[in-house]
């Protein structure tokens, strides 16, 4: 009889988490990391969907099952797309966790099943572990459209980044510096190409004078030097960008 009664409580509770898995409408994804160990990873990952559990109206489908069909390495448009899809679930949420030159920094986004685009959200955070683990906490209410409570935002602890970090390493400053620096190359090499050219029609109307001829070609080698560097340092300019991810970051 007791046998019997253990079955039947094991087959309730499967039956249960059958029904709530199955209910699931949320899923969120193990944060892709750098900078940290695993362990330290999936500890902070772990703070954050305890908090997202808390904060969401739906069930959130079972974190191993998540991974089971969705890399979380990958978290372009597509890739949340395809993962929204394969879990049958209304919002998937995915990130990047990284610490480097003693800062945290995570990038989330959260796709919902009626809209085309991710919504993005994102913390940078210079300061000790337990500060940052309260701020990741109170983002987990965030990305859920919630107000966080006041056991989290109570202990909140300043953020010890100064200004001028934030201004340098903003993605913004860093596509303006990349695109003034090609663009002021671009405009030198328009400048110098349109003297190189001057100077090269000013040569070939002097060929039966070889003191002017000469002159103009000098004139012409230096301007067309000018102009390749600086063609040079554009194109570079801008491949720095390209490559650093200055052009794709938020």
């Amino acid at each position: 009889m007791k046998r019997l009664l253990s079955i039947m409580l094991i087959g309730f509770a499967f039956c249960q988490e059958s029904e709530s898995q199955a209910s699931a409408q949320v899923a969120s994804a193990q944060f892709a990391g750098s900078g940290l160990s695993d362990l330290e990873i999936q500890t902070l990952y772990n703070r954050f969907y305890d908090e997202l559990t808390k904060a969401s109206d739906s069930p959130l489908m079972d974190a191993t099952a998540v991974n089971e069909k969705y890399d979380g390495e990958c978290i372009t448009p597509e890739c949340l797309q395809a993962g929204l899809d394969a879990l049958a679930v209304q919002q998937l949420i995915a990130g990047t966790l990284k610490f480097s030159k003693n800062k945290y920094r995570v990038k989330v986004q959260k796709l919902d099943a009626s809209k085309s685009k991710p919504k993005k959200y994102s913390i940078r955070y210079k300061g000790e572990p337990d500060g940052f683990i309260t701020e990741l906490e109170i983002l987990a209410w965030e990305i859920m459209g919630k107000d966080a409570p006041e056991r989290l935002t109570g202990k909140r602890k300043p953020n010890q980044e100064t200004l001028m970090e934030k201004i340098v390493e903003n993605p913004l400053f860093g596509r303006t510096v990349v695109l003034a620096v090609a663009g002021a190359a671009g405009s030198s090499y328009l400048k110098n190409a349109k003297g190189a050219k001057t100077s090269q029609d000013a040569a070939n109307s002097m060929k039966d004078y070889k003191p002017g001829y000469d002159s103009h070609m000098d004139s012409y080698d230096k301007a067309n030097q000018k102009a390749t560097l600086s063609l040079v340092a554009a194109i570079g300019a801008v491949a720095y960008g390209y490559f650093t991810g200055v052009f794709s970051e938020e």
